[in-house]
């Protein structure tokens, strides 16, 4: 449910990049009155879309794996494969969670340049990505754990 309106946003944010990108080619190069919001919100667009996609991702398994590793070795062995793998990707992510909290707490009262929105905002991307991909990571590891004892 959590990336199905993720995924709906995400094509909302596409789809604003998409225009403010355009936008900005028109004013830069027909009337040569180039919009500095557009490159600013573009840029923080393409930021969100970066870190969102990729916990997006996480859920439908789009990430580059070694499976084929796996798939050599016995039941056993793969289960604690996985397991071990999600944990470090555990700690990893919860790196990202903390580092990215405190990241955007000491940004908030940075101003972005044109837009003038606090930092903090822009970075919170960060730390909710980590949330998504620890959420994601539980699922597709239960789903996987639950594939090997079929298999």
């Amino acid at each position: 449910m959590v990336n199905n309106g993720i995924k709906y946003f995400l094509i909302l944010l596409l789809a604003v990049l998409i225009v403010v990108v355009m936008l900005q080619v028109i004013f830069r190069f027909v009337i040569h009155q180039p919009l500095a919001r557009t490159e600013e919100l573009a840029r923080y667009c393409l930021v969100w879309l970066t870190f969102l996609g990729a916990a997006y991702a996480m859920s439908a398994r789009a990430h580059v794996g070694v499976e084929f590793l796996i798939n050599l070795v016995p039941l056993g062995v793969r289960k604690g494969m996985v397991l071990l793998a999600a944990l470090v990707s555990l700690i990893f992510f919860l790196i990202i969670i903390g580092q990215g909290y405190e990241l955007m707490q000491r940004s908030m009262t940075q101003l972005t340049p044109v837009l003038r929105l606090p930092m903090g905002i822009v970075y919170s991307v960060i730390p909710l990505s980590g949330l998504i991909f620890v959420m994601n990571l539980f699922h597709v590891t239960l789903e996987e754990m639950r594939k090997k004892e079929e298999a």
